[in-house]
């Protein structure tokens, strides 16, 4: 439930916009009511900070064959290459597609039971780089 006080009209907000997004940007998030519609607009940094315990648990697995395969479990993606250092790349450029992916139908699978709990990953990942993806990944050997 919202407490009125820190929310702002709509209104008021499309009059004050570059106000409004300064303070967020420099200051504190914003919280603005319209109508029945309540959001909160927060700036990136922040996000990211809020984002800080998702972390991409990554188990490595040597293939018969040698190569390694990389599974991630909160996105349940997988990858294969000859190296695991290759197969960590392939993971990351994975991970990126698979979040503009689920942005781009945000309402279909942000409301399907297995992967609603993708959402913070997915709005953590369309908002790092890729060093910041890499250094948030845990990566643990699996059982050959």
């Amino acid at each position: 439930m919202k407490t009125e006080t820190y929310y702002q009209n709509a209104s008021e907000v499309r009059k004050n916009w570059s106000v409004t997004l300064d303070s967020v940007v420099y200051e504190r998030p914003a919280f603005i009511n319209r109508t029945r519609d309540q959001v909160a607009m927060v700036n990136t940094d922040l996000l990211l900070r809020l984002l800080a315990y998702c972390k991409y648990h990554v188990i490595s697995e040597k293939e018969d064959d040698g190569s390694v395969t990389c599974y991630v479990e909160e996105l349940q993606l997988v990858e294969n290459a000859p190296e695991k250092e290759e197969c960590i790349n392939k993971v990351v450029a994975a991970m990126k597609d698979y979040a503009v992916d689920y942005y781009s139908q945000f309402s279909y699978w942000s409301s399907a039971p297995n992967r609603v709990s993708h959402v913070p990953y997915v709005i953590k990942l369309l908002i790092s780089s890729d060093d910041m993806i890499r250094e948030d990944i845990v990566c643990r050997d699996g059982k050959n």
